[in-house]
């Protein structure tokens, strides 16, 4: 009987691992680099990752999470350790993963001008930001199999204003919902 609920117990922890390092994910958002879109106070949401596994290209605007360490090959080991989960039992956090959103993709052209960012020779309508972003980037073309991302919160966000265009394998997953707190619960 002991046998049993063993064998069931560690079927579940499996499948659980499973499903947090292929399909879906929780993140805890605790940062303002994407104010207002997250509150700094702590948001919860739902990652989906079943894409990116096999390097599809995001849509512009998508809310991703992307592993900044753009300077190294990811693997899928990488997907395994960074899982929640494991990152719990292995008492890490990961903070090479950044949350941020999509503003450029393969071919795009991206500049700075007069406070707002300029895709292919047209300004953005960002709506989610709240104020002018103060210091500009270098125009740059973004190459096959990366993304440029940035955060809401243009003035106080590490992106890829700092490290460059980000490889399609560096992501991780696109934020679908965010499930905490229930009073703000929405789709993205």
């Amino acid at each position: 009987m002991a046998l049993s609920w063993i064998k069931q117990i560690i079927l579940v922890v499996l499948l659980t691992i499973f499903i947090s390092v292929l399909l879906v994910q929780t993140y805890d958002i605790n940062d303002v680099s994407m104010e207002p879109t997250f509150d700094p106070r702590g948001n919860r949401v739902l990652v989906f990752l079943a894409p990116y596994h096999f390097d599809r290209v995001p849509d512009q605007g998508d809310i991703i999470i992307v592993d900044s360490r753009v300077d190294r090959k990811r693997t899928f080991w990488d997907k395994f350790l960074e899982s929640p989960i494991i990152s719990i039992f292995r008492g890490e956090r990961n903070e090479h993963l950044w949350v941020k959103r999509v503003i450029g993709l393969p071919g795009d052209k991206l500049e700075y001008e007069d406070g707002n960012v300029i895709r292919n020779g047209k300004a953005l309508e960002e709506d989610y930001v709240e104020e002018e972003m103060r210091s500009g980037f270098e125009s740059t073309e973004i190459p096959d199999e990366h993304i440029f991302v940035m955060g809401d919160n243009r003035n106080n966000s590490s992106d890829s204003r700092d490290i460059g265009p980000i490889p399609i394998e560096n992501i991780q997953g696109r934020v679908v919902l965010r499930f905490f707190p229930f009073d703000k619960i929405s789709t993205f």
